[in-house]
């Protein structure tokens, strides 16, 4: 038997992640057609990918503590026989 080794599940909203994941997308769409301007493809690619994931961790962060509403909730975890 190996002690402290446990196992769970964990659940995910997906409707909820969907949302947040869409809601990333178009605020890092929209502030990259307002604010850059004249740059190379792979900039644009470069921004939108770090600006939609900074904004994706910034949401998931404040769903989690401060609103009380998880995207990722662990709903049981038991010890392994």
């Amino acid at each position: 038997m190996r002690s402290g080794l446990y196992a769970g599940w964990i659940v995910v909203d997906v409707r909820l992640f969907a949302f947040v994941v869409l809601l990333c997308v178009g605020v890092s769409l929209l502030l990259l057609a307002l604010l850059v301007r004249r740059r190379p493809w792979h900039e644009y690619v470069t921004l939108f990918v770090s600006i939609s994931s900074i904004l994706f961790a910034v949401a998931a962060l404040l769903l989690q503590t401060v609103l009380d509403y998880p995207i990722l909730a662990e709903r049981d975890f038991f010890p392994l026989r």
